[in-house]
């Protein structure tokens, strides 16, 4: 097979640091992913929708690598202007070029993990996981798809293993976990070749409220083949590798499974 031309359509994403959007910022998976980005040197945008919160980590990655402003865009994803919001704020902050967008990728780490027994399920707990799993951020990699392809870049969203092996309680949670998943593999064939959209699917990841109980931190343990919780550090592993990863789309990362 022979190597494409420069500049051509199938060209490799531009070496160097890349401009990273991370949604769901101040999570403690988006903080962590967004420490890594930094660390290695990657320009790092956040959105999230606490404003203290942003800024607090916006003011602690700034301290860390290269020292440079962190952009913040404060957006929740519930409200029907988010999308806009975002898209405006980060033209803002990074005014697009002709040769670069004003991102390049995008890492979609976000949350709530809600809990909503059978019983108590209402419409509203379905449409609010719906929108903010699902609708903003696929809504969201839509508005930005210009940009990702001119950085030649990549969407890595978050996912749950429990989409495919379901675990009680959480109905709302896996229907939207499993909606974005499908919306993802389907971008990621609208957006070929010019970007790769991938998804990491997790296991169950460490938390203070398991760490606290025992018994239920044992309970939760056995479900992993590896008898154990994952860390931020491994979910960050395989999130920075699908960044990275430059002839994978479309695919979907099982890990603690």
């Amino acid at each position: 097979m022979t190597a494409p031309a420069p500049g051509s359509s199938h060209s490799l994403p531009v070496k160097g640091p890349r401009r990273v959007l991370v949604v769901g910022a101040t999570g403690r998976l988006g903080v962590a992913i967004a420490e890594a980005l930094a660390d290695r040197g990657d320009e790092v945008l956040l959105t999230a929708r606490d404003p203290n919160k942003l800024g607090i980590l916006a003011q602690s990655l700034e301290q860390r690598g290269r020292r440079v402003k962190v952009p913040v865009v404060t957006a929740d994803l519930t409200h029907r202007d988010a999308v806009t919001t975002i898209v405006e704020g980060l033209r803002a902050a990074s005014p697009p070029s002709e040769g670069r967008g004003s991102i390049d990728d995008i890492v979609l780490a976000c949350g709530p993990f809600p809990r909503t027994p059978f019983e108590d399920l209402r419409r509203e707990d379905l449409e609010r996981t719906m929108t903010v799993h699902a609708i903003a951020p696929l809504l969201l990699v839509h508005a930005l798809a210009g940009d990702l392809a001119k950085g030649r870049g990549a969407v890595v969203g978050l996912g749950d293993a429990g989409t495919t092996r379901p675990y009680e309680h959480h109905v709302a949670y896996l229907t939207a976990k499993g909606a974005v998943k499908t919306g993802l593999r389907a971008l990621a064939v609208e957006l070929a070749p010019d970007v790769r959209v991938n998804v990491v699917e997790l296991g169950i990841v460490a938390d203070p409220e398991a760490d606290a109980d025992p018994l239920r931190q044992h309970r939760l343990a056995t479900r992993s083949k590896l008898g154990r919780f994952g860390t931020s550090e491994d979910v960050v592993h395989v999130v920075l590798a699908l960044l990275d990863a430059t002839w994978a789309t479309g695919e979907t990362w099982g890990i603690g499974g």
